[in-house]
């Protein structure tokens, strides 16, 4: 019987790449195989360069800093150099909720919270979420209800537009 060969055939290439930053932490480029430097279609804006923005539309996360809007606390601090990854630090009296402002989005943000001090008894759920900001509730690991932080818990943050 004779070999038919092959109809159709194709190859995917699937490639390691590295990310280059600059001293201040901005993502200047990637670099393939061979040290190729090139650029996926994601581009920073240029008053805001750690923007991650596709045809000028937020869609990833900013360097416009959060704030706190409520909750968390009196007096609570947050630490951030963009809306990636920022801390809190709870206030006084401690509280079960808080909600973060953030720069305007598409369509919303996701984010993630955790509270590296008392992470053993409470954890962090995403309770709301609109374009401009992103509402947590801590809860008892043992109880599943509300309970409130206290005051100097470190909350990790992590937000994401959509």
């Amino acid at each position: 019987m004779a070999n038919p060969g092959v109809a159709n055939s194709s190859v995917t290439n699937l490639m390691p790449v590295q990310a280059t930053f600059n001293t201040a932490g901005v993502c200047t480029g990637l670099i393939g195989p061979g040290g190729v430097v090139f650029s996926p279609p994601l581009s920073g804006n240029t008053e805001n360069p750690s923007t991650l923005s596709m045809g000028g539309n937020l869609i990833a996360t900013s360097n416009t800093l959060p704030t706190i809007s409520a909750g968390f606390g009196t007096s609570p601090t947050i630490t951030a150099v963009n809306t990636l990854c920022f801390k809190i630090v709870v206030g006084t009296g401690g509280a079960a909720n808080g909600t973060i402002t953030l720069p305007a989005a598409a369509n919303g943000w996701l984010g993630f919270g955790a509270d590296v001090t008392s992470g053993s008894t409470l954890f962090l759920q995403l309770t709301g979420s609109t374009t401009t900001s992103v509402t947590f509730t801590s809860y008892s690991v043992t109880t599943g209800l509300a309970a409130n932080m206290s005051a100097g818990d470190v909350v990790l943050v992590n937000c994401i537009a959509y």
